[in-house]
């Protein structure tokens, strides 16, 4: 915790004679905020390549996955300001709000763009509130980046109209639906009606249930990744979901029964293999 507390006031410009450089105690958020952002948003060209990832995401305020390092813990955020000078990342509080985490927990940020993920882990080093701001620092890592996602393997199941899961948005009833198809990391589903107004791309979901068997249920919450209104066959809400705190032998229990489900797909379709 020491070394930690050395750390941040280095990065904040402070000695233990000297008020925090960039953040002073009752200070509006607003100008704290106006003076921790080193990049303004719509200035690119004051952007270093290395950064221009997280750029991005202040520019357009994309919302970020935030999870706590051993534990199942998950929350969003945003990027409120990218301090280069002091090598500070600054998120906006977490949401669901949180009061377990503390200064020198490690947690891991995620963006998924076009197939691609971005995801780094880094320390907190301050809470805003400490300081009259809002959200949390931590350390601004060297050379974000995008790489293109593991491929999972995918389990058709839309010939099994039994095989249905159940969702609820926050602050939204139950609603259930028939698994297209599904994967260890996730699934797609068809949901009866319009659920447009209750979806959001990066959203978390509570919940997330659905039986494969006797002896396997998957319940979990899940992140929204894409959602589409079909008005045939009939009126419904396609949706991908990730899974999210999917415990790790459940995770292989699903990748077993995937596994199985593939091979006898497989069966199906060869004479070599049904004759085996």
């Amino acid at each position: 915790m020491a070394s930690l507390r050395s750390m941040w006031q280095r990065l904040a410009g402070k000695t233990a004679e000297t008020k925090p450089a960039v953040i002073a105690p009752n200070s509006t958020t607003a100008g704290v905020m106006a003076k921790v952002m080193h990049i303004p948003k719509a200035n690119r060209e004051l952007v270093p390549d290395q950064y221009l990832p997280l750029w991005q995401l202040l520019n357009q305020r994309q919302i970020i996955e935030v999870k706590v390092e051993g534990s199942s813990l998950a929350y969003q955020t945003l990027v409120l300001a990218i301090d280069i000078q002091r090598g500070l990342l600054w998120l906006d509080d977490l949401f669901p709000s949180q009061h377990v985490l503390e200064v020198g927990d490690r947690i891991t940020l995620r963006h998924h763009r076009n197939g691609e993920q971005l995801s780094f882990s880094s320390p907190i080093l301050a809470w805003g509130s400490s300081y009259g701001a809002t959200g949390l620092a931590i350390m601004l890592p060297e050379q974000p980046c995008y790489v293109p996602r593991r491929q999972l393997d995918r389990a058709n199941v839309s010939n099994k109209p039994s095989l249905s899961v159940k969702v609820r948005p926050i602050g939204q009833d139950i609603s259930y639906g028939s698994v297209l198809d599904v994967s260890s990391g996730g699934l797609r589903a068809s949901i009866p009606g319009n659920l447009l107004g209750q979806l959001r791309h990066g959203a978390l979901l509570p919940l997330c249930e659905l039986t494969l068997s006797d002896e396997l249920t998957i319940r979990c919450s899940a992140r929204v990744r894409s959602f589409r209104l079909l008005r045939s066959p009939h009126r419904h809400t396609q949706i991908s979901l990730e899974f999210v705190d999917l415990a790790h032998e459940r995770a292989q229990q699903l990748q077993q029964f995937i596994n199985n489900l593939i091979y006898l797909q497989h069966a199906d379709e060869m004479p070599e293999l049904r004759s085996a």
